[in-house]
């Protein structure tokens, strides 16, 4: 699917006449974004958009050229960290209770997603709200959120011991409804949900990473095609974002592991909070 958007989209993506890498110069830092916007996205469950809105923004492209163009490249970066992740827990121990229950949250929280994100799309498109201040307050309070929890609690190596019940699906099902509907608004929302949510039901992190890119890669996929009809999506940003989004994706997993639990949690916290100050003062 996103190797079709980045060809689909790349060849009409510049002037007629004009050499297709001609404005190297003027987008090439579009490919480093991509890769910094990916790797944080796809090592802390936060999705691209926590980087791309706010920079997009600085970088003068208007909150509806922001929002298209994020889906698009985390089309790329988000699914290139979900198969990562996925090799990931193939590897996992087959008795590992945490695994055993990845699908159900998977399927549960994909469900909730996508129907908040089709309610949003097609019936609140427009929420009423500043969306400046709306991101940055969502961001705030989530950063926050992770890091208070991560200072104040232990990380137990071992995680949970017993398999997700039936009320805690329907929890993960309602929160990632209200997620989904977020992402329609912001490109990002119901990553950073899903994982606060597992990681308050004592899952591992790696395990609640690994769900929320998921669930991620198939909102931000469902979310696309309601941009295609409109010119919103900068073609030009998406041609050198997408690869540098997809680099990113693919070494993301390897940088969590290494960063450890608490470092992870800390970081995803630190990084969020950030994004939210700079985004309000620009």
């Amino acid at each position: 699917m996103a190797v079709v958007i980045l060809v689909t989209i790349g060849t009409g993506s510049f002037g007629e006449g004009e050499a297709p890498f001609a404005s190297v110069g003027s987008h090439g830092h579009f490919f480093l974004i991509g890769i910094l916007a990916a790797t944080v996205a796809n090592s802390t469950g936060a999705g691209g958009g926590i980087v791309f809105l706010p920079v997009f923004t600085v970088l003068g492209l208007s909150v509806g050229e922001s929002l298209a163009t994020s889906f698009a490249i985390q089309c790329f970066g988000m699914t290139a960290g979900a198969l990562t992740w996925l090799l990931y827990l193939k590897h996992e121990p087959e008795g590992d209770v945490e695994v055993g229950s990845f699908l159900k949250i998977f399927l549960v929280g994909a469900s909730g997603s996508l129907l908040g994100l089709r309610l949003a799309q097609n019936y609140l498109p427009d929420p009423g709200l500043n969306i400046k201040w709306f991101f940055s307050i969502f961001s705030l309070v989530v950063g926050l959120v992770i890091m208070i929890r991560t200072l104040r609690g232990s990380d137990a190596k071992g995680g949970r011991e017993e398999e997700i019940s039936s009320v805690e699906l329907w929890g993960i099902a309602a929160s990632t409804l209200v997620g989904g509907a977020v992402t329609a608004w912001l490109s990002v929302g119901v990553g950073e949900i899903l994982a606060i949510h597992l990681l308050a039901l004592r899952y591992r992190v790696n395990l609640a990473v690994a769900a929320a890119v998921c669930v991620t890669s198939i909102t931000v996929i469902t979310a696309i095609p309601h941009y295609f009809t409109g010119p919103l999506i900068v073609k030009e940003v998406l041609v050198f974002a997408a690869p540098g989004a997809l680099i990113g994706g693919t070494l993301a997993k390897g940088f969590a592991l290494v960063l450890g639990a608490k470092r992870l949690k800390l970081g995803m916290a630190g990084w969020i909070i950030l994004t939210a100050i700079v985004y309000l003062l620009v």
